[in-house]
This record gives structure tokens, sequence and C-alpha cells, in this order.
């Protein structure tokens, strides 16, 4: 009988692009800011302008949805003006998210700084 191969021997700390949202959310609701889904959107596609990173605007609603069922951001409508009979759904963070946000953060950056050494390898191997 031959042993099957396992090809997961190793750990690997590969990052997760939902993670990256989550915390990138967190962030930015822990400088004391509401925001809603939008102003993310167009800050992270504006700040990845150019470079394969994937987004779009249901990764963010997605994102808030899960971060609120979870408890660590609530939200609340708010009105538009008399001519824009609009409204927008902001976010704020909650304690538990702000407990979550600096439990995690530092992991998240470790696992990014791995990343990124190991894709510099691979271009000095390549290059």
């Amino acid at each position: 009988m031959t042993k099957k191969r396992n090809h997961l021997a190793v750990p690997r700390d590969v990052f997760s692009t939902t993670e990256l949202y989550r915390m990138y959310v967190l962030k930015e609701l822990t400088l004391g800011k509401s925001i809603y889904g939008k102003q993310i959107y167009d800050t992270v596609t504006s700040h990845f302008e150019g470079y394969p990173f994937p987004v779009s605007y249901s990764t963010i609603y997605n994102t808030l949805h899960k971060l609120e069922e979870e408890g660590l951001i609530e939200s609340s409508w708010k009105g538009g003006t008399a001519s824009k009979n609009r409204s927008t759904r902001h976010y704020k963070i909650t304690d538990e998210g702000i407990r979550y946000f600096k439990l995690k953060i530092a992991d998240t950056l470790d696992t990014l700084k791995k990343n990124k050494g190991l894709i510099d390898r691979f271009m000095q191997l390549l290059s």
C-alpha cells in the first residue's frame, strides 16, 4: 500500500482579503469616524488604483453586515436633504469591535510581513 502524500505538512501563513477588509473597516472606525459603505469602497479602490486588488461593493457591504452580525460594529440610517431623498447607513465601532481590533491587528500585520518576505524571495529567485 502506498502512503498518500500530505501537501499541507507545513503550516502556512496566508493572508485573507476578507480579513484585510475587516481590519481596514475596524481601523477606520477606531479613529472615531462614522462611515458608510461607499466611502470605504472609494477609499480602497483609489488606494489600490493600478493594482490587481479585488474589491466590489458586494464585498464591502458583506464585510459590514458580517461585522455587524458579530457585534463588532453597529449602524444607523442618516437621512438625506430635502432635495435629495436618499439616506445612507452609517457604521460605528462597538467596544467589542475595539477589543477585537486591538487583539488581531498585530497578527494581521505580522502575516502580511511574512507574505511580503516570501514574495520578495520569489522575486529574487525569478530575477
